[in-house]
Formats: C-alpha cells, structure tokens, sequence
C-alpha cells in the first residue's frame, strides 16, 4: 500500500515537472513565432495597404528589412553564446546593451518627427466645427440657389 503512494506521488511529480517544462518550451516557441511573424502575410491582402502612398509604403519595407537584419543578428549571437566562455558572454551581453540602447535612441528620435508631423498635420487639416460650418454654409447657398431659381 505504501509503495503504491510513494509510486503515484512520485508519477505526480513527474507528471507536474514534465507539464511545466512542456509550458515553458511552448513560451519560448511562441516568443519565437512572434518575433519572426511577418506582418506583410495578412498586410498585402489588405485594401488598405494597396491605399497607402509610396513613401508609406517604401517605410514599412524598410523597417521589416531592419526587422529581418535584427533577427538575423540575433540568431547568430545566439550561435556565438553557444560555443563561448562566460567572459565572452558578458562582452556580448554588453555590446547587446549598447545596440538596445541605441535603437531606443533611434526610436524617440522617429516618435519626435511622428509627433511633429502629426502636429503639422493637425495644423493644415480643417478642425470639425471649421467642416460643420463650411457645409451649412454650402447648404444655404445651395438653398438660396434652388429658390431664386424656382
């Protein structure tokens, strides 16, 4: 009786660790998937895309191209870290820093220019109560027209 117990908790155990390893391989696979999805696969099946302008459309090429040149370094890092000492991995884990650090540099420099761009934007557009106003005034000279005309 007792072998039996210590037989079905220790299969317990082993069962448990073997479900959690299972769901922490499956985490990595999916941080995988999500890394190198391309997002172009649904994109270019879109009615959108085709709407966009050339520049809009030359930007979101250049970027899956970095996106592409990013992945490929990362994994020939990961073959690097592979085969070295500790020594290494620490040098290698610092230039890894240093990229990071500079493409966060990169992105607030583009989210500056988005945000002024948007700014610009907003300027040039008309505000909604500018539309309203511009189309009740169509609508009376419209009106106006269609009586003198009757």
């Amino acid at each position: 009786m007792k072998t039996k117990i210590i037989t079905l908790s220790v299969l317990a155990i082993g069962c448990v660790a073997h479900v959690a390893m299972s769901a922490e391989g499956v985490q990595i696979k999916d941080q995988e998937r999500l890394q190198t999805y391309s997002p172009t696969l649904q994109q270019d099946r879109t009615r959108l895309q085709e709407c966009l302008p050339a520049n809009v459309k030359e930007a979101v090429q250049k970027m899956a191209q970095a996106r592409e040149q990013y992945q490929q370094q990362l994994r020939e890092m990961r073959k690097e870290v592979a085969c070295t000492t500790a020594e290494v991995r620490d040098q290698l884990r610092v230039q890894l820093r240093d990229q990071i650090k500079e493409q966060t540099k990169d992105q607030v420099v583009e989210r500056e220019q988005i945000r002024e761009r948007l700014q610009e934007l907003r300027q040039e557009l008309p505000s909604h109560a500018e539309v309203m106003e511009q189309a009740q005034e169509q609508t009376r000279t419209t009106r106006e027209e269609t009586r003198r005309g009757e």
